[in-house]
């Protein structure tokens, strides 16, 4: 009795082992097998449609397949995974003329952060704060002051990056919330 529970789990094992294995693989005319389909590694794609309504844009990200959340139309699949930012790096250049100069406090924050300008502000002022994958979180316009104070607590901890701007200069740091 028990060397027949034994074979019958070691038979239970390597069915969960080895059959895995087989899936994703057929067998051509000269006996050779052949992945059909792989969804190991880097990968990706978009896809733009114009339509009538306007100009859309489909991307499959980097990640996992699966069989939830697949749907297919046309030659088209929309498939689970995870979607990364855009890696779009801008770099100016900036003459000292152009800087904003401005004194941020506190720096760590909690929940507010006042901006304290060194000079006189003639125009309106724009704030905008991003993450660290470069994602806009906040952004408020504010009337000509020599102060700005944001209440920033629906933030989550973590760095940000801090961009305030006047029609002709601009002011960047780095902030972190605790």
């Amino acid at each position: 009795m028990i060397k027949k529970l034994i074979r019958y789990i070691s038979i239970l094992v390597l069915m969960i082992f080895i059959a895995p294995s087989v899936i994703g693989q057929s067998k051509t005319q000269n006996s050779e097998y052949r992945v059909v389909r792989s969804s190991v590694g880097i990968g990706g794609s978009s896809k733009t449609f114009q339509t009538s309504k306007g100009k859309y844009t489909i991307s499959q990200s980097i990640g996992q397949a699966s069989v939830i959340g697949t749907a297919s139309t046309s030659g088209y699949y929309l498939r689970q995974g995870f979607q990364q930012p855009h890696s779009k790096i801008v770099i100016k250049t900036s003459k000292e003329s152009s800087s904003l100069k401005a004194l941020v406090f506190p720096n760590p924050f909690e929940e507010r952060v006042t901006i304290s300008f060194k000079e006189t502000i003639k125009t309106k002022v724009i704030v905008e704060i991003h993450d660290v994958s470069g994602k806009l979180v906040y952004k408020s316009q504010f009337l000509p002051s020599k102060t700005i104070q944001l209440n920033l607590n629906s933030l989550s901890t973590g760095s940000y990056i801090l961009k305030a701007h006047t029609d002709d200069k601009i002011l960047n740091s780095k902030l972190i919330k605790i």
